[in-house]
């Protein structure tokens, strides 16, 4: 059980970060039947109904069955077939323009098995940090997702009977789907020397929990270090370890990811309200890290086709 003491860190990340759906669909496959999934920049849930399918990527292949929930973060390409070994084609492409919730049926007159499929954008300035905390495949067996059969039950209702608002309804419970799974994987067991292990290492997630949540702070690696609860230096060697950097190239790339964001979502705050909520003490000294992290200028970043996207 976890410790309720503990810094909470999945709640700071979750804060910078916006989920939105922009496709959800109840496909059914008969066999034979295999679909090529590519990369792309977004985040995808296969959540089995019923039946099974066999899913190929990352250098490994994952058998899940009815009940099992699969998040795949598309880092690479991925295979979804019937049974090992099945000839794959082009995933289809999605109507367009299409409402959120859709039926499709694919394959064979063989063995069936119902996906419900859901496609997610994930954008914000802890993005990168949510991502990177997940595996490129989580494989979420049957039962590990606590309220999954009652989300998944108001769901099908949403879809079923599309009454006014049904989409925007349908969609949020597909995002409460996601964070479920992402709470139920971050969960699990994982390695020693892991950015997973660092956000279940007390003192460096004391340490993480400060700078989210408060990277205005004119923090130094004594005041890091005493937020962790660790002599400086074992902080510092600790911190390394888990996380693959240093705690001071650790909160500048946090503060650069929230002042993109603040450009982008912001455009009538002046750059120095941007670099004070970054924790800069001038508009001059957030400009030349900015320049140094992003490679140009706030001002040019914000005008630009990144900044403004």
């Amino acid at each position: 059980m976890r410790d309720r003491s503990a810094p909470d860190v999945l709640t700071a990340v979750l804060r910078h970060v916006r989920i939105s759906t922009s496709h959800l669909a109840r496909v059914e496959l008969g066999a034979p039947w295999g679909v090529r999934l590519p990369p792309r920049a977004t985040v995808s849930l296969h959540h089995v109904l019923s039946g099974n399918a066999w899913l190929t990527g990352v250098g490994r292949e994952t058998a899940a069955r009815s009940g099992d929930l699969l998040i795949l973060t598309h880092e690479t390409a991925y295979e979804l077939r019937h049974q090992p070994g099945a000839p794959v084609a082009d995933e289809p492409a999605w109507p367009q323009p299409s409402p959120l919730s859709v039926r499709r049926r694919h394959g064979g007159p063989g063995a069936r098995t119902v996906l419900l499929c859901a496609e997610l954008h994930v954008a914000g300035a802890a993005r990168t940090t949510l991502v990177r905390a997940l595996p490129p495949v989580a494989h979420l067996p049957a039962g590990a997702v606590p309220g999954l059969d009652a989300i998944l039950d108001l769901l099908r209702d949403e879809v079923r009977t599309a009454r006014p608002g049904a989409e925007l309804v349908a969609a949020r419970l597909t995002e409460l789907l996601l964070v479920q799974g992402i709470r139920a994987e971050l969960d699990r067991h994982t390695e020693p020397g892991t950015w997973r292990a660092a956000l279940t290492d007390d003192h460096i997630a004391r340490a993480l929990d400060a700078m989210y949540t408060a990277p205005e702070r004119p923090w130094t690696l004594v005041t890091l270090a005493r937020a962790a609860g660790l002599s400086r230096t074992t902080f510092a060697t600790r911190f390394r370890a888990l996380v693959g950097e240093t705690p001071f190239a650790h909160l500048t790339r946090w503060r650069m990811a929230l002042a993109k964001d603040l450009l982008r979502e912001e455009p009538a705050s002046t750059l120095a309200t941007i670099a004070a909520r970054v924790g800069y003490a001038d508009e001059f000294t957030f400009s030349t890290a900015f320049r140094r992290e992003v490679g140009e200028p706030p001002g040019t970043y914000r005008t630009s086709d990144r900044g403004g996207r």
